[in-house]
């Protein structure tokens, strides 16, 4: 789908302004070398910014031209496939496995953020007003000690840790549920989520179908 890049920005705006204002599609787009019309394309955006505004809720998706991949349940998946029949290429089924190992806030991947962290602490929008300087100094110096500990890489969180913003706006991580612990202690009633990142192996056997 070299065309899809097209419907960025992905927004129900967007989308909608696609499939009700035809000068939507004045204009032209390149792909690699070559250059074409958009509107010989037209109908094919419709139907994909249709079939996006429809199923938003229950697929995650991402547009790379030339591809467009959708992610999702057995059933979105499948309509998907019908849907774009002519521009099917693959489909991957996650194993059983690694599916019950899924809990709320967890993230299956193939490699840890940063190729070593576990953990995605974020914070409560209000844990500023709820974590005295004393905390905040103590959980700063423990995050900011070693990078094996943790990482501080949103640069709202640093600048809170280190005093010179007043706002806890972001997320930092940590490297394992031990490091986790000292952060419990710290500031556990102003956490408001964490996210755990399961790192699976690179699986060959991994079911496969091609059209």
């Amino acid at each position: 789908m070299p065309w899809c890049g097209w419907l960025y920005p992905t927004t129900d705006e967007h989308l909608h302004k696609l499939l009700s204002d035809p000068t939507a599609f004045d204009g032209h787009m390149q792909f690699a070398t070559d250059i074409f019309k958009i509107k010989k394309h037209k109908l094919k955006i419709m139907q994909l910014a249709d079939f996006i505004l429809k199923n938003r809720n229950s697929m995650k998706f991402r547009l790379q031209s030339p591809n467009a991949i959708f992610y999702g349940s057995r059933s979105t998946i499948h309509q998907a496939i019908t849907t774009f029949w002519d521009n099917w290429v693959d489909c991957m089924e996650t194993d059983a496995t690694h599916v019950r190992k899924m809990a709320p806030n967890t993230v299956v991947c193939h490699r840890l953020p940063h190729s070593r962290y576990q953990y995605q602490i974020h914070l409560k929008r209000d844990a500023h007003f709820n974590i005295n300087d004393r905390n905040r100094k103590s959980l700063a110096k423990y995050l900011l000690q070693s990078t094996d500990v943790a990482r501080v890489v949103n640069s709202h969180m640093r600048a809170w840790l280190e005093g010179t913003s007043e706002y806890s706006e972001g997320y930092f991580y940590i490297a394992d549920e031990k490091c986790l612990t000292p952060v419990y202690m710290i500031i556990n009633e102003s956490i408001d989520k964490i996210v755990k990142y399961v790192k699976i192996s690179n699986d060959r056997n991994n079911k496969k179908t091609n059209r």
